[in-house]
């Protein structure tokens, strides 16, 4: 979406006054506001009449101030060429600046903003689908300060429209990040932000549940100095202590910042710069189980520091160069520094790793009004961008499932920097009964590398078959079962069977580059047939680099009726394909196990005489290594998804609105691993088809899906205390994608017991929000987010079939099976709340992504009041004074991340990880 502007008329003066009576009244405010397109482009020099008076300009910068408006409520019609007439309803006084929205008149909607605080407006587009909404100031004003509570609260309200909450595709000003960009602007410098909007559109790649859309606006300059100075804190007594940790810890959150805006020159230019810094003292919840050479269990519970300073501004300036021209630069920075990452759950404090972010972005924005119909915008963004990684150990790292992680993180001394070029040029054409917008997206990916991932070696602890011992730990010629934490146990103690089920490390040159180039082209038509009857085609092309891939035509279609003549009633349906993408950071894992710049080698059951030591044992004396590496299927086609879509919205009267949605999808070619070399016999030096020794993890196009999505929200925005939004949805997709793109089925060629829903994607979500208005000018909203049923893994943390993948799964044991306990472990299945599972054997396994994680609940409060500190009404700028408390998930409710999901160990089917407790933060803010 486009931020321009329209050319003022020649020799148009902008009026800012009401009129001279009204001036002379007594006991009146200013009534201030800006206006702009449903894009964000400023429309300068629209007509403003407030009920019958005389109409003013608005100036420049599409900015008006009527110098005098008596208490009460108040009609405003705003007209300007080419666009609908728009009547709103106002109240005076208001401390707030008034957002006019408008849109061309051949696609003319109805926006009501009586009262206006700009809290959250539903999007009321014929072409729009699913839960969409607009959040202006006054909404923005109540969500988080944190920068990951932000995040996180915006990807949970596009994650309404489908799909995992972290898949939510984020633009800043129609810049999309890169891969792995998933940074805010400061939120002082947010002007409004449009999660969902049409998503079957020709412009997005993402499909409607693919995590939704987010596009960020930033506030224009203003033609006058305007300022804020702000803080928050938030200290260990407020703050809840977190799940599964047994004390409290001293969390503490602190923020603090400026923003100015202005005028550069007298006309035509304007500034707008903001700097905060965040300092924020979190801690990380081990909650693993250790155990020693005795096989004595021992709970470790620590809380783990892990500080986060970051460093977020922006500048920006605009330039009116001439009546039809306007130029936009801005330059964004972030840095962002954090201690002790990736500890938690089952990873001990070693197992941690301090990372450095920053990016860093300029950006190029020219909008051309080249008639009253045409309007051209092109936009240039260059991002640097990166991330450097230093482990808290480089010994290596010792995994006994289901119990503990501890030794170096695999990530090693990581770095990894990015330049990213984007250029995207479009037009939109105002035709009689046709809106078009026609633009291409270009994209330019440097990565440099060093890819050090698992060059300090992997010691896996995950169980497997062992001789059974006699009395005094010798073999005897019986076989059986033992857990990881058995077997770290022989190891320990040097006796037999407790050799490790696998170690697996990298060798070689870390370096690695990468270039990729991504292009789209988009064609889309918004035709208005009749009044009441809008059509919506598209077309998108894709093409990308490494992988080539080029067959994307991606065709969308949508049609919305009224059959009502007050379009009470708004029926629409949509279907359309979409293609996915090839991220650089996957294909750079592609690179990363070549077999000849980095040789990847893993050896099953590693011998270590003696007592098991991790920094002293050769896994290499007297082994056959196997070698892996990863290549890609030849002629690797594209993710398709073919979406169809069924909705309607009804204003049922006092401006209370239901809607419900239905999608229906199909996937083609989901890309995940297979190990198009596994042994034909499940042992790893068994015979294989095409090398021996070698494990060939092909990047593939085999996975399939498909499924349905439900949402469903009632909202009322025009009560006069309390304004709300609530709804559901329900996702029902299955896939065989096994998660990512990195993992593999159980079997190589089968899919069966494969098709599931993706781990962490809910069934269920549940949303809402409320802004009340209180007694004593104080206002209170709230932010619900639930979501339930979100499947994970089980496995039996090792490889059964020899293919070098863990993610096997246990088998179903028949019910006259010998039940596992502490004096039972040969032949024997565990009693789970699956039924009776077996890690080893023959017959039916599990199927995938069958455990299920308890529900997540977030509901996120602030209670805000606003003291005006200028008496003076004819004010430009009022001075105020804005307190706040807020508060993140103010329920304290238990929010679990991770289940320990491998049978027979500790952890097995128990929470262990869960993100943060309640938080409460007071903020200050003062604007002159």
């Amino acid at each position: 979406m486009k931020r321009p502007r329209y050319a003022l008329a020649a020799g148009v003066a902008p009026a800012l006054v009401f009129s001279a009576s009204a001036a002379a009244q007594t006991g009146c405010t200013p009534l201030t506001g800006i206006v702009h397109d449903a894009t964000s482009a400023i429309i300068p020099g629209a007509s403003i009449q407030l009920d019958s008076t005389a109409a003013i300009l608005g100036d420049s910068s599409g900015r008006f101030r009527i110098a005098c408006v008596p208490a009460g409520r108040h009609t405003l019609h705003v007209t300007f060429d080419g666009f609908a007439p728009l009547s709103l309803e106002v109240k005076a006084p208001t401390s707030t600046d008034i957002t006019v929205s408008m849109v061309p008149a051949e696609v003319a909607t109805t926006v009501d903003v009586s009262d206006n605080d700009d809290n959250t407006v539903a999007e009321n587009s014929p072409v729009s689908t699913g839960p969409s909404q607009t959040l202006t100031a006054g909404r923005l004003q109540t969500l988080a300060d944190d920068p990951d509570d932000l995040l996180r609260q915006l990807q949970q309200m596009a994650a309404a429209g489908g799909g995992s909450p972290s898949s939510a595709a984020i633009s800043v000003d129609g810049f999309q990040g890169g891969d792995n960009n998933t940074t805010l602007p400061p939120k002082s410098s947010i002007a409004y932000i449009k999660v969902n909007p049409d998503l079957f559109s020709a412009e997005f790649r993402n499909p409607p549940f693919g995590g939704g859309q987010i596009q960020v606006y930033t506030k224009a300059g203003q033609p006058t100095f305007h300022g804020a100075l702000f803080a928050t804190n938030s200290s260990q007594w407020m703050n809840a202590r977190d799940p599964f940790s047994v004390t409290r810890a001293a969390i503490g959150k602190q923020r603090y910042g400026f923003e100015l805006t202005g005028p550069i020159l007298k006309k035509g230019s304007d500034f707008l710069l903001n700097l905060e810094h965040r300092s924020i003292d979190n801690f990380a919840t081990v909650n693993a189980v250790g155990v020693d050479a005795a096989g004595v269990q021992t709970p470790i519970l620590q809380n783990v520091p892990s500080p986060q300073r970051m460093w977020i501004g922006m500048a920006k300036v605009d330039w009116q160069l001439g009546p039809k021209n306007t130029f936009i630069a801005s330059f964004n920075a972030w840095h962002n520094h954090r201690m002790n990452v990736g500890t938690g759950g089952n990873t001990l404090l070693q197992g941690g790793f301090n990372n450095v972010s920053y990016d860093n972005e300029l950006r190029f924005t020219d909008v051309t009004t080249i008639s009253a119909k045409v309007m051209h915008e092109a936009r240039l963004g260059i991002e640097f961008d990166g991330r450097d990684v230093l482990p808290n150990s480089f010994a290596p790292q010792v995994q006994v499932a289901g119990a503990f992680t501890t030794g170096g993180n695999t990530s090693g001394a990581q770095r990894d920097h990015e330049i990213d070029a984007t250029f995207e040029d479009d037009a939109i054409i105002s035709l009689s009964k046709h809106l078009i917008k026609v633009g291409l997206q270009s994209e330019y990916l440097r990565e440099r590398f060093r890819y050090t991932n698992n060059f300090n070696g992997t010691w896996l602890f995950g169980g497997g078959t062992a001789p059974v011992l006699d009395a005094n730990h010798q073999p005897t010629s019986a076989k059986e079962t033992i857990t990881g934490v058995q077997q770290y146990v022989r190891a320990l103690n040097g006796y037999a069977g407790g050799a490790p089920t696998q170690y697996f490390n990298v060798s070689g040159n870390p370096t690695l580059n990468l270039t990729q180039y991504r292009l789209a082209l988009f064609f889309q038509d918004d035709w208005k047939v009749l009044p009441r009857l809008h059509i919506a085609i598209g077309l998108r092309y894709y093409t990308q680099s490494k992988p080539m891939v080029h067959n994307n035509f991606n065709p969308r279609f949508g049609v919305s009726w009224a059959p009502d003549k007050n379009s009470k009633w708004t029926l629409h349906a949509h279907a359309g394909l979409f293609s996915g993408r090839f991220g650089a950071h996957s294909y750079a894992q592609l690179l990363g196990m070549d077999g000849t710049n980095r040789v990847t080698s893993l050896i099953y059951s590693p011998s270590c005489p003696g007592s098991f030591d991790p920094n002293t044992c050769n896994p290499f004396t007297g082994a056959t290594p196997l070698q892996s590496i990863r290549t890609i299927q030849p002629h690797l086609p594209n993710l398709f998804y073919s979406i169809q879509n069924i909705g309607f919205s009804h204003t049922i009267g006092k401006g209370w609105t239901v809607s419900a949605d239905y999608n229906l999808a199909q996937m083609w070619h989901y890309t995940r691993t297979e190990n198009i070399n596994a042994p034909t016999n499940g042992q790893p030096l068994g015979p294989r088809p095409l090398a021996p020794n070698l494990n060939i993890q092909q990047w593939n196009s085999s996975g399939r899906g498909y499924g349905n999505l439900i949402s469903m929200s009632v909202s009322n925005q025009s009560l006069k205390r309390l304004q709300f939004t609530v709804g559901s949805t329900r996702q029902a997709i299955v896939d065989t994608n096994n998660d990512d793109p990195f993992t593999a089925p159980q079997t190589t060629g089968t899919n069966v017991g494969e098709y599931a829903r993706r781990a962490g994607n809910a069934l269920w979500s549940v949303f809402g929000n409320a802004t009340a208005k209180l007694p004593w000018a104080m206002q209170f909203s709230g932010s619900l987010n639930a979501q339930g049923d979100r499947p994970y893994n089980i496995t039996t943390g090792f490889d059964n079939n020899g293919d070098g993948n863990f993610t096997d799964r246990p088998r179903l044991a028949p019910s006259g099976a010998t039940v596992c306990s502490t004096a039972v472990t040969n032949n024997c299945a565990y009693a789970t709340q699956f039924g009776l599972l077996s890690p080893t054997g023959t017959g039916a396994t599990l199927n995938r992504n069958a455990g299920i994680q308890p529900w997540t609940v977030y509901l996120d409060t602030n209670l805000q009041r606003s003291f005006r500190l200028t008496r003076n009404p004819k004010a430009e700028h009022a001075q105020t004074l804005t307190a706040n408390i807020r508060s993140s998930n103010a329920l304290n409710h238990l929010n679990v991340t991770a289940v320990g999901n491998i049978v027979g160990s500790p952890q097995f089917g128990r929470p262990y990880q869960g993100d943060n407790g309640r938080r409460v933060e007071g903020g200050i803010r003062y604007g002159f």
